[in-house]
């Protein structure tokens, strides 16, 4: 591998034992780099530093000096829930959520605010404890959301007869206008397992969840990715790409990967100067240029447990956990 051009836009960094240095450099591949920031001194304030590896987008760390109030005032420290690049696991900064019930007596699906999620919890959207035995008998690490939709729902969104359990990207909280086009880097990665998948009601059906959306504003989303079971019980995760601004005209990725129930893998939507790229465990499973196709759209992000199905073709429920989200917009 030909070495890459490797630096920092403030801080410094080290690759493997090497020593911390501010000056640039050169990483080959499967080096690990190590940064190193000052915090601020003020409580609630936050200070960024950018990554840039050749050929790859930029990373953007930030670091909040966090009050622990359980913590003497000489040992305030940045937490480490706060070092990911822009959003991290935190729901609250992502967006809202979509519930697959209405049960608050308002028209449509009930939805949390992302003001409200830090606070919130139920039976489809919950936050398991170590050790906990989720719905469909998955043994929780401790550091998961769960994601449960049943095909039975009561209540699905304007324009779909499918229930969900998903996340909304708003990268203005609170909403739904401030959106995002074709140019500049836009990346999605997730860290998922889905636990169980709803069952056919007719031998030599297939069932499917989609767990990571690339979504437009009044279109069909332009990406999408789906873990399905085929009518010989075997399982795979692909992406399927649209190629216009309306339904009909999709293609499924060229690779498929086959992932079990249970398993957990990493996904990634990559979207660089209108190429959106699909990614599962580091293996790239379509490539596409939106530049014309989707011109003039505008996208967000969408996670969580979305069916391809519902009552009239299904039965049982699909559960997603997802223990890792990270979103770039640069």
């Amino acid at each position: 591998m030909v070495p890459s051009r490797i630096s920092v836009d403030r801080g410094s960094y080290r690759i493997n034992d090497g020593a911390f240095t501010t000056a640039p450099g050169f990483i080959n591949d499967g080096d690990v780099v190590t940064l190193r920031l000052t915090a601020a001194r003020d409580y609630g304030t936050d200070v960024t530093q950018a990554l840039r590896i050749e050929g790859q987008p930029d990373r953007v760390f930030r670091v909040i000096t966090r009050d622990d109030a359980a913590a003497p005032r000489e040992m305030a420290y940045a937490s480490d829930d706060a070092t990911t690049s822009t959003i991290g696991m935190r729901w609250s900064e992502y967006g809202k959520l979509t519930l697959p019930v209405d049960e608050d007596g308002k028209p449509g699906v009930d939805e949390v605010e992302a003001a409200d999620l830090d606070n919130y919890s139920s039976r489809y959207w919950y936050h398991p404890t170590r050790g906990q035995v989720t719905r469909a008998g998955y043994v929780a690490e401790g550091n998961e959301t769960v994601f449960w939709t049943p095909a039975n729902a009561n209540a699905t969104t304007e324009g779909s007869s499918f229930p969900r359990t998903e996340m909304r990207e708003q990268t203005v909280l609170g909403n739904n206008k401030a959106n995002w086009g074709l140019t500049g880097t836009h990346i999605q990665r997730g860290t998922v397992v889905v636990t169980s998948l709803h069952t056919p009601l007719k031998s030599g059906g297939r069932t499917v969840v989609f767990f990571g959306q690339l979504h437009s504003v009044g279109a069909v989303p332009p990406i999408k990715f789906l873990f399905q079971r085929l009518a010989d019980g075997r399982t795979e995760v692909l992406s399927n790409y649209n190629t216009k601004q309306t339904a009909g005209a999709s293609r499924n990725s060229p690779a498929k990967l086959p992932i079990k129930l249970g398993e957990k893998f990493t996904y990634e939507i990559r979207l660089i100067d209108g190429i959106v790229t699909t990614i599962v465990n580091n293996t790239v499973l379509d490539v596409r240029d939106m530049s014309k196709t989707w011109r003039g759209a505008q996208l967000y992000f969408k996670a969580g447990s979305y069916l391809g199905n519902n009552a009239k073709s299904a039965r049982g429920a699909a559960e997603v956990l997802y223990s890792k989200i990270e979103v770039i917009h640069q």
